[in-house]
């Protein structure tokens, strides 16, 4: 089970680092098979927005964007990615950056256009892959920012075994729960706004005698768009936790 320290965090206060509680969740006996970061080691890339995309004059497939990180002049990126367009804020490896697998990014000259960088999908950064093409930021991202702090790529990822008989603690809370009581701390949950009801449909329940429930609760929720995208945070933490976000 991966568990991203943030979403532990959400729970419960850890009082210490990431090697000092894999060791201390060892002792309570649940093996830490390893901590490693969310993503492996790069440099250079930053959050930037295409302006503009136009195709390639000697090559279908591939576009020519003029890419902004929010200072200068606009750059020029050759991109073969099928979702590069207009407005897309995504990741820019700039001339200089050092890719996953020491992979260098210099200028390069493509069917005869200049690009000055790359724009990255998640492969090619060593994260996990949800659709193809370059990665898709949200619209807020700060240009130029480090996508590393972005996306808070150094974070701290526990992997750890727990054994079959403490189905329990097979999840987040589970583990929350266990360094709630090795720590003293308080056992919160992740702070929730409460969303008001915006009509009066409901629905009928009954509650036979001897099924053993006491009360039963639901909200009745119309008009739901599975077709929308689950939100990048989401995504992220569930990729972090190796699960892979298909849709709401």
């Amino acid at each position: 089970m991966k568990l991203p320290l943030s979403w532990l965090r959400e729970w419960v206060e850890v009082p210490w680092s990431a090697p000092e509680l894999a060791e201390r969740l060892t002792v309570l006996g649940f093996e830490v098979e390893g901590i490693g970061a969310a993503a492996p080691p790069f440099s250079g890339v930053v959050v930037a927005e295409i302006v503009a995309a136009e195709r390639h004059p000697q090559a279908e497939k591939l576009q020519v964007c003029r890419v902004s990180i929010g200072q200068g002049e606009p750059l020029q990126i050759v991109c073969g990615a099928p979702n590069a367009r207009a407005g897309l804020r995504t990741a820019l490896a700039q001339v200089g950056a050092r890719l996953p697998g020491d992979v260098g990014i210099a200028r390069a000259q493509l069917r005869g256009v200049e690009s000055a960088g790359m724009l990255c999908s998640a492969k090619e950064l060593g994260l996990p892959e949800v659709q193809g093409g370059i990665i898709e930021l949200d619209a807020g991202a700060p240009l130029g920012a480090d996508l590393r702090g972005v996306l808070d790529l150094d974070e701290a990822v526990l992997e750890v075994n727990v054994t079959p008989n403490r189905g329990d603690a097979m999840s987040v809370l589970g583990i929350a729960r266990e360094i709630a009581a090795l720590s003293g701390q308080v056992l919160r949950g992740p702070a929730m706004r409460t969303a008001a009801a915006a009509g009066t449909a409901g629905t009928s329940v009954t509650l036979e005698s001897g099924c053993g429930a006491g009360r039963f609760h639901c909200r009745v929720l119309r008009g739901i768009d599975n077709t929308r995208p689950t939100p990048e945070w989401m995504r992220r933490r569930l990729q972090r936790a190796g699960l892979r976000p298909i849709s709401p």
